[in-house]
């Protein structure tokens, strides 16, 4: 039996987290050696940018949403409502 017939049967046990985990390990030990094609790379790299970019416009987007001031000074507010909650004297 080969190195990949028992890789095979073991993989083929696993459950299917198990099987995402090599499959993650496998890319990456490809990329090292550059086996992995430049379109499988750049798909992956572009989806993930995309999911990005659109995390980003939605956290402009809800900032742009927020009732408070643009000069809000939340360490101020926090120190305060802290000294009040606590009665420290200063």
């Amino acid at each position: 039996m080969t190195i990949q017939q028992e890789a095979f049967e073991k993989i083929m046990k696993l459950p299917e987290d198990g099987i995402r985990l090599i499959l993650v390990m496998a890319d990456e030990i490809a990329r090292q050696h550059g086996i992995l094609s430049n379109t499988d790379a750049g798909s992956e790299r572009n989806a993930s940018t995309t999911c990005k970019e659109k995390a980003f416009q939605k956290m402009l987007e809800l900032r742009e949403q927020s009732a408070y001031p643009k000069n809000f000074d939340y360490k101020k507010v926090m120190e305060e409502m802290v000294n009040e909650t606590y009665n420290f004297i200063n």
